[in-house]
């Protein structure tokens, strides 16, 4: 008896379960299908369009998007389609869904050529790299968190695509660069600075991406897998940028990032002496520590130097 009402009682939920159901649902002759009537397109583009509209003006960005990508999904040949995916865009930005708004803009250009709206998406577009770039949260739990910039630079990669000569084109190749140093990726940095000088040489951007390239290759020689060629190469761009009377700002911080470079420099021969001494050769140390005196008289290691001469002049005294 229990088992029979505990059956009927199953049989009564799913009865119940499919009539509320049924009232979500309907069969349209015209597509063949049931159809949610919350989710299904209006009879026109205008009532789709306004409808989508109710949600943005509300600020429900969310329904707004799928609203506008509605439209375009069933009126895509409508003169309102371009700027309903220009306004799925619009909706991602607004809701800070940066990169879907980056995605629905593209498809904007991509679809739609002739929009009105070009210019203005490919600004935004460019904003949305940027915003995107000062997101990057850099190393989490000891692990890059490398997403945001490698969106980042895709999109300032496609704002170039989409008007390579135009008003944001030489900055998104600058941020593309700064991207890619902001991870510490220095030598693809250093290449992208490059692109731009050769790229857009009239760029107001030119000669700072001259200063930028040299700090890229000062900051890749810090890294101690790497020899001192870069630091010698960093020192010969940063005495061409400080030599250059064009741009007074970057020739006083390549003289200063100089001062640093040379004081590195200086560091490594006072370095290598130090281990000559050490291994009691002498003449070798002599050698080295006399070149940090002629070469870097003023470096924080010139008075170490010449310290250390005087010792070993009294040492080989001895021996003698």
């Amino acid at each position: 008896m229990k088992k029979s009402f505990f059956i009927l009682c199953i049989i009564l939920y799913c009865l119940n379960s499919c009539n509320e159901a049924s009232a979500f649902w309907i069969w349209t002759p015209k597509s063949k299908k049931l159809v949610n009537p919350k989710y299904a397109s209006k009879d026109t583009p205008e009532q789709q369009f306004e409808w989508a509209m109710h949600f943005f003006d509300k600020k429900e960005y969310k329904r707004a998007a799928e609203e506008f990508t509605r439209l375009v999904a069933h009126f895509k040949d409508s003169d309102l389609a371009p700027e309903a995916q220009y306004y799925a865009g619009r909706s991602y930005e607004e809701a800070n869904k940066f990169y879907p708004a980056f995605d629905a803009y593209q498809k904007t250009i991509e679809v739609y050529p002739f929009t009105k709206r070009i210019d203005e998406i490919i600004e935004r577009q460019y904003n949305l790299g940027n915003t995107l770039y000062r997101k990057y949260g850099g190393i989490f739990m000891g692990k890059e968190i490398m997403t945001d910039l490698e969106r980042a630079i895709e999109i300032f990669r496609t704002v170039r695509k989409n008007a390579p000569f135009g008003e944001y084109a030489d900055q998104a190749q600058f941020m593309i660069a700064q991207c890619y140093k902001k991870s510490e990726q220095y030598d693809e940095a250093k290449e992208a600075f490059q692109e731009l000088i050769d790229e857009y040489p009239h760029s107001i951007l030119a000669d700072k991406a001259e200063y930028e390239a040299a700090q890229c290759t000062y900051l890749a020689s810090l890294n101690p897998d790497y020899d001192q060629e870069l630091t010698e190469d960093a020192i010969k761009e940063f005495k061409k940028i400080a030599k250059s009377k064009e741009n007074s700002h970057a020739s006083k911080e390549a003289e200063d990032a100089l001062f640093l470079l040379e004081d590195k420099k200086a560091q490594s021969l006072f370095n290598i002496a130090k281990f000559y001494e050490k291994q009691k050769h002498y003449r070798s140390a002599r050698i080295y520590y006399e070149e940090v005196l002629e070469e870097y008289s003023w470096s924080s290691f010139a008075k170490l130097a010449r310290e250390r001469l005087k010792d070993i002049a009294k040492l080989t005294e001895q021996e003698e």
